[in-house]
């Protein structure tokens, strides 16, 4: 007979939900969360996961790519301004599971239009979903603030130039000083994930050598979440890569504050 097929002891009976629990979904007893994620990326979802603390649930939707010309920056620039048409789409989609908060797993875009473009994006999608909304830039600046606002910042991104400048012009818009950016020019969305571990290491580096007080990682496709950890005392600065952040933000956002070990000092501290 299995375990699951051999009964208990005599008489007993199973536990009976009680209280708000009774309501609450049996393993997103805590909190559901909505992810939007692009459908070419591969990272945010396994790093999410690892950062979720127990009784919490991940519920991922996937959006639409954007298609960015590699070898025309004209079009690429052209390509960073499209319409939220494709995340609307995927928010009506993960909210049949009834999420408590939205969590954007998709970086560039919320850097549009410095920091008001950012919080009326947020604005206008938490009034879409009627939800909470969560995305990168402005959990970046959360991150900052708890950090107590090291004044200069240095940045790793897989994006090229004209991203770059609009990550960039949203730091300097919020008032920090970017010593230095550096774009891998991944050619592709899936490339951002293959991106070989020395050449992130080898950016970082280079970053710290700037004179910066921490290294910021925008771009929710690369994967740098373990680095994190790493970085006092291998770089001599703090780090924020993307992920970590923007779930931190989501969760302390929504009254819980696991800390949590192994991702940098935000989560452990903070």
């Amino acid at each position: 007979m299995t375990d699951e097929a051999r009964p208990g002891p005599a008489g007993a009976k199973p536990p009976a939900a009680s209280g708000a629990n009774a309501e609450r979904d049996c393993l997103g007893y805590r909190a559901r969360l909505g992810v939007l994620v692009p459908a070419t990326n591969t990272i945010v979802q396994p790093e999410y996961e690892a950062l979720r603390p127990r009784g919490v649930t991940n519920h991922i939707a996937r959006m639409r790519p954007a298609n960015r010309p590699i070898d025309d920056m004209e079009g690429y620039r052209l390509s960073l301004e499209r319409s939220t048409a494709h995340v609307e789409e995927a928010v009506d989609s993960v909210l049949h599971c009834e999420p408590d908060a939205i969590l954007l797993g998709h970086s560039i875009d919320t850097f549009r239009g410095g920091v008001e473009g950012a919080k009326r994006q947020r604005e206008d999608l938490g009034h879409f979903s009627g939800r909470a909304v969560f995305m990168p830039s402005l959990a970046f600046l959360d991150a900052l603030t708890v950090l107590g606002h090291p004044g200069r910042l240095a940045i790793l991104t897989p994006y090229f130039p004209p991203a770059n400048e609009q990550v960039a012009a949203f730091f300097i818009d919020a008032g920090y000083e970017v010593t230095k950016i550096i774009g891998l020019n991944c050619p592709g969305p899936l490339s951002v994930a293959r991106t070989p571990r020395s050449r992130i290491c080898e950016a970082l580096t280079e970053l710290a050598m700037t004179k910066a007080e921490i290294i910021l990682q925008p771009g929710t496709n690369l994967p740098t979440a373990d680095l994190e950890n790493q970085a006092m005392s291998w770089l001599g600065i703090p780090m924020l890569s993307c992920n970590p952040t923007t779930y931190w933000a989501a969760l302390r956002g929504i009254g819980i504050n696991d800390r949590l070990d192994g991702f940098g000092s935000l989560f452990a501290q903070h």
